[in-house]
């Protein structure tokens, strides 16, 4: 189902449905790999076929045609029946974050001051929603009309969920303080609740049990998880052209009840397996696996061809008495730097998106497109890896790592 936004932007109530502007699937020809260059940290755009060679699974494979891209524009093509290649342009811009600030609004002033161009496609996605621009809004609207739009759709959606972060991290420092009983709210809470009795530890299973589902209820808030992103890719596969997608994640922190108070609780409740289990069932909670498996992400996204870049946004921790701040984003940072590095894009860690943002931008505007005949490989749907290297000295090549033989 969808409803419009303003008129403006249309609402896409799942991840799968951000490919839905794409109405033809990429026809069946020779294989495409795009490359980026640098040197020095500056794009080399003078390049020709006989710079490059291309290994698949340690196999030299014939380069059939180069053809440079630049600002989203072709301007060299090299090789006998080069195929034209698709110029569309798909953006999608993923937000995990909590806390609303100005420079956000920057970032998308940027991208339609300086990125977008007429026939460009934009998907905004947060924790709540999809939003998603249709192609030819750019060529039919005023940018600033857009512009606007998006910015006042981004800014409800992280206030809505930063209002229901705040509440979350409130009542997860008030529950650990209490809990740990380093503060006299404890007695206070349980004599205002009538669901807490102080008999047989009562109240504080409760406590624990409120804390448990408050650390759930944060859990629900995050974006990250390896079903939508395998979906997500999947989603994007079939589109055409350029498909860039940026992440914006912002660090952050949860009030975790200490170890000492931890061993404590369990030395002086060692009588009581219903507070003892409880107690363990929080050791596993903080222990959590992994969301997602970056090997399975990476891959998926390298074969839909996607151009992934992370904005890891950073945020000063919070001193709580009583209570251990635990950066809540260290299981997943790692997974999507090494997802960036596997599609070829970019990641940073800043204080200021925006910045970060436009370099992202920048990079992703400067590439090589080298088209090849697959040649007969096994469509045993197992994935075959690319090395592609450069002859002149001094060049630095990036690239996805591979595809799905289907």
């Amino acid at each position: 189902m969808r409803t419009r936004i303003p008129g403006i932007l249309t609402i896409v109530l799942t991840i799968g449905g951000l490919a839905a502007a794409a109405q033809d699937a990429a026809p069946v020809r020779d294989r495409e790999v795009r490359v980026r260059v640098t040197s020095g940290g500056r794009s080399v755009t003078d390049l020709k076929i006989s710079d490059f060679t291309v290994h698949e699974d340690g196999r030299a494979l014939p380069i059939g045609a180069l053809t440079s891209v630049q600002g989203g524009r072709v301007v060299f093509r090299e090789g006998e029946g080069a195929l034209p290649v698709s110029l569309d342009r798909t953006y999608t811009l993923l937000f995990q974050i909590m806390d609303w600030d100005p420079v956000l609004s920057e970032a998308v002033d940027h991208l339609f001051a300086a990125v977008l161009q007429p026939g460009d496609a934009v998907s905004l996605v947060t924790p709540f929603q999809s939003y998603h621009l249709q192609r030819d809004a750019l060529a039919g609207r005023p940018k600033a009309e857009l512009q606007k739009s998006m910015t006042d759709v981004l800014r409800k959606d992280i206030l809505r969920g930063s209002g229901e972060y705040r509440g979350l991290i409130n009542e997860l420092k008030r529950l650990t303080k209490s809990i740990g009983g380093s503060t006299t709210t404890f007695d206070e809470d349980m004599g205002t609740d009538p669901t807490m009795e102080s008999s047989g530890g009562f109240g504080l299973e409760m406590q624990i049990d409120r804390y448990r589902q408050a650390l759930m209820a944060m859990e629900g808030l995050r974006l990250v998880d390896e079903a939508k992103l395998l979906a997500f890719a999947g989603s994007l596969r079939p589109v055409r052209g350029q498909k860039t997608v940026i992440m914006f994640y912002q660090r952050e922190y949860r009030p975790e009840i200490s170890p000492a108070t931890m061993n404590r609780l369990m030395s002086l409740y060692q009588e009581n397996p219903d507070i003892l289990g409880n107690l363990m069932d929080l050791f596993q909670f903080y222990k959590r696996e992994k969301t997602f498996d970056a090997g399975r992400v990476k891959r998926a996204f390298a074969d839909a061809g996607i151009d992934f870049h992370f904005i890891f946004v950073e945020k000063k921790t919070q001193r709580v008495f009583g209570a251990t701040m635990r950066e809540q984003s260290e299981d997943t940072y790692p997974g999507f730097v090494e997802i960036a590095q596997a599609t070829g894009g970019t990641a940073a860690s800043s204080l200021n998106p925006s910045a970060a943002f436009k370099h992202a931008a920048a990079v992703s505007s400067d590439y090589y497109i080298l088209s090849f005949l697959p040649g007969e490989v096994a469509a045993d749907g197992a994935f075959r890896t690319y090395d592609v290297r450069v002859s002149r000295p001094g060049c630095k090549t990036v690239f996805p790592i591979g595809f799905y033989a289907r």
